[in-house]
């Protein structure tokens, strides 16, 4: 394991950690608690130079994007393999995901080359493999490399903007019994105004799961996206 990042000498973020993987019923481990530093510390210490995310303490960020990713772990199909994470910015959930369930094949997609870079930068350094970053803005046109010959199990994102968009996006790249996952906030009736009547309409069935973070209890609804 490469030494951490400086950044990470003077804050112990490891009992916060295992608040967090506590609160959830997952039994942390000792390599697991290491890459999550490393990942943390590599972001908090990128994120000085570049902005790759609001937040601004390895605090902040262990909460909301570990806390984010472990809200979503919890209510994974069984049997998924291949994940495709959409604007998965500083690796959320995709990169945090991967850490807890290595057995998984993740592709993570930007239109931001400087997340990209970061992203690979973490990849390289923790040596994880089934797992890839790529520079590409998902269109009709421009689909991620490396496209299972079935398509995705899971497509997930948090960082894109309306349902509509997203499912256009996603359905050329879905396998047949494939699932998307849109990690939404508080406002979820809202933002579903206006678009329920369209999704049903192109053939998607949405149920919402409403759930809270650990540690922090930001409410959060995983709206999932299944074709009929």
């Amino acid at each position: 394991m490469p030494p951490l990042p400086t950044c990470l000498s003077n804050q112990n973020i490891e009992p916060l950690l295992n608040e967090l993987l506590h609160e959830v019923g997952i039994t942390s481990s000792g390599k697991l608690i290491e890459d999550l530093k490393v990942y943390l510390g590599e972001l908090y210490s990128w994120n000085q130079r570049i902005n790759l995310t609001g937040l601004k303490t390895i605090e902040e960020m262990a909460v909301k994007h570990v806390g984010d990713t472990l809200a979503l772990i919890r209510f994974l199909p069984d049997g998924i393999r291949h994940i495709l994470d959409i604007g998965t910015g500083p690796g959320v959930p995709g990169l945090i995901l991967k850490l807890f369930r290595p057995d998984l094949e993740l592709i993570l997609v930007d239109a931001v080359r400087k997340k990209i870079s970061f992203l690979r930068a973490v990849i390289a350094t923790i040596g994880l493999t089934g797992i890839r970053a790529e520079h590409c803005r998902v269109g009709p046109n421009n689909i991620p490399g490396h496209l299972p010959p079935e398509g995705f199990d899971l497509i997930v994102s948090q960082a894109m903007g309306p349902l509509d968009e997203l499912t256009r996006m996603a359905r050329p790249l879905l396998s047949l019994n494939g699932l998307v996952i849109a990690m939404k906030g508080p406002k979820i009736d809202k933002e579903l105004e206006g678009k329920t009547a369209y999704l049903q309409c192109h053939g998607w069935k949405t149920s919402i799961i409403s759930t809270k973070t650990a540690v922090g209890g930001l409410r959060r609804n995983l709206v999932m996206l299944r074709r009929y």
